[in-house]
């Protein structure tokens, strides 16, 4: 279940909020991962440009989800740009904020639940990369059942 505005309000009382307007980008591919947005209101898409051709879509976010995580926790650029599909409302808490409320856990049991967030990003951002492999698999997957279809051939026996 996706915690609301009052959850999130309460979690980081400090942070800010923006309004984003309809097809304004919210986090650019390349950047720097400065801040962490949550939707408040409003929907996004992120998307994915490879070797020059049309974005591929690879997400629709709505209310309570977060857009910038991967970058936060693997130190790298932002692996794809979210665009406002509308009139958005979003908090924005610097990266700094985040990382100290990851790091409140202690013992051994903070450190494997960092180490796991951190892993899951790696892996993530890694197949994010290896886009333009797969794209040639099947063609240009331009729907979700096509991503992953792609993506399961690509990943065929892949054991985790």
């Amino acid at each position: 279940m996706k915690m609301g505005t009052a959850g999130w309000n309460r979690i980081f009382p400090r942070a800010k909020k923006r309004l984003f307007a309809k097809e304004e980008v919210m986090v650019l591919e390349g950047g720097s991962a400065r801040d962490l947005l949550v939707i408040l209101s409003g929907r996004a898409r992120v998307e994915k440009r490879i070797q020059g051709r049309d974005a591929l879509v690879l997400a629709r976010l709505g209310q309570g989800e977060i857009i910038g995580e991967l970058s936060i926790l693997t130190g790298r650029r932002r692996s794809a740009t979210v665009v406002a599909e509308g009139k958005v409302t979003a908090l924005i808490v610097p990266a700094a904020r985040v990382k100290e409320f990851l790091g409140g856990g202690r013992g051994v049991r903070g450190k494997f639940q960092r180490q796991m967030m951190e892993s899951l990003a790696r892996r993530l951002v890694r197949l994010l990369e290896r886009l333009p492999m797969y794209q040639g698999v099947s063609g240009e997957p331009r729907t979700a059942a096509g991503l992953r279809l792609a993506l399961e051939k690509m990943y065929a026996g892949w054991a985790v």
